[in-house]
């Protein structure tokens, strides 16, 4: 009984311990290889090069802006009354007229409003063939002298006047307001009672 122990534990003694050895192995073998895994993802990662910034290529869009010349007037108030006197005489515009000139305009150039009527002979109509003529209006620029609007300008070759004149060097853009106070003038004339009514053009020019 005893000799058949003896042996039962002898061979299982056996597996039990190879078995050990196996798993132990198996162990160091995993280990080995991990190591191995490591120091070679160590060296790869050395030998790789950096990543470096990458930029595309690059696309352009023109811009052009523009800003053209301009030159305007204008005029306020759009009605002036005069009371005509009966045995002729001097009758003054009810409200002076304000004249603003604004331009942006390249240098040297000269830029020049005038206020004229279209027809020097008939001014002012009653509309049945009685007229005031040109010579018979007068303007004070800025207070200036009283004046015919008998001028010459680009619009009117024989009823114009002068408002506002400049040389534009330095000045590319501005402005300038005048005052124009209007007279009509009819002594040694003879009208006929009635409403007279003409169109006065304010307008400027750049040369």
């Amino acid at each position: 009984m005893l000799t058949q122990v003896l042996c039962l534990e002898n061979e299982l003694s056996g597996p039990i311990l190879k078995t050990g050895r196996t798993i132990r192995g198996r162990n160091s073998a995993s280990t080995r290889a991990l190591a191995f895994a490591f120091v070679a993802g160590l060296i790869l990662g050395l030998a790789l090069p950096a990543s470096a910034q990458k930029n595309s290529n690059f696309g352009t869009v023109n811009l052009q802006a523009n800003k053209f010349e301009s030159l305007s007037v204008t005029a306020a108030p759009a009605l002036v009354n005069f009371n005509l006197v009966a045995a002729g005489g001097i009758a003054v515009g009810s409200v002076p007229v304000t004249i603003t000139t604004s331009w942006v305009l390249f240098p040297f150039r000269t830029a020049t409003t005038y206020a004229y009527f279209v027809s020097a002979a008939s001014a002012l109509t009653n509309g049945a063939g009685s007229n005031i003529n040109s010579s018979q209006v007068l303007g004070s620029v800025n207070g200036g002298p009283m004046t015919t609007f008998t001028g010459v300008s680009p619009f009117s070759a024989a009823a114009s006047l002068q408002i506002f004149s400049t040389f534009i060097f330095f000045n590319i853009f501005g402005s300038s307001t005048d005052t124009l106070n209007l007279e009509i003038n009819t002594t040694g004339f003879r009208l006929p009672a009635g409403t007279y009514s003409g169109l006065l053009v304010i307008q400027a020019q750049a040369i």
